[in-house]
């Protein structure tokens, strides 16, 4: 269930913010403001590695078909 939301959130952020990310730069820039978003500014930097990974991860999902 905690999945499904996470999956719910991220696909939301993502269609509010569609054309905000389309003059960003990089898929990495985009995912920076939406960790900072979700968790705290400097997220990307102050997280775990491993977290941010998957974080990442499930970040390129949304956009992969």
């Amino acid at each position: 269930m905690h999945e499904f939301f996470k999956n719910y959130r991220m696909k939301t952020y993502t269609l509010k913010s569609a054309a905000k990310n389309q003059e960003t730069n990089t898929v990495w820039d985009a995912f920076v403001e939406y960790l900072e978003t979700v968790y705290f500014e400097g997220a990307a930097e102050e997280l775990d590695k491993e977290l941010v990974e998957f974080e990442y991860s499930s970040y390129k999902s949304c956009y992969e078909r």
